[in-house]
């Protein structure tokens, strides 16, 4: 089976230095929907709840590896969301009909991602 590139998340200590990178390269099934809605939310509301969502939903993803407070000490916020991009974005690119909330999501993704990706250079 081939698998997808690899989702990764760098946890950086005080001084900026890299701690340890994470990578996954399966995206588990129930981690899909969880991502598209959580990324829906982040994209509405910036509130504290959503971000609470999306430090557990990046423990859980990762295997619990480290901790929520691990990320707050030593993740950096764009990587966070780069991570729930990547999963939306994966998952609705394998649904199959093109009118799926999975593929209109994905491709409202894909497209902001191919934007950040012409204009600054990365994600």
């Amino acid at each position: 089976m081939v698998l997808g590139i690899p989702i990764e998340l760098t946890l950086y200590d005080d001084n900026d230095e890299i701690i340890a990178t994470y990578r996954r390269a399966r995206i588990p099934v129930g981690f899909a929907e969880r991502a598209m809605d959580l990324n829906a939310q982040l994209s509405s509301d910036q509130g504290k709840d959503q971000l609470s969502a999306l430090y557990q939903l990046i423990v859980e993803f990762f295997g619990e590896k480290f901790t929520i407070e691990d990320l707050r000490k030593g993740a950096d916020l764009i990587e966070l969301v780069a991570v729930v991009e990547a999963i939306s974005v994966r998952a609705g690119e394998l649904m199959p009909a093109n009118n799926s909330p999975f593929s209109k999501a994905a491709q409202v993704q894909t497209k902001r991602i191919r934007s950040k990706k012409n204009g600054s250079g990365s994600v």
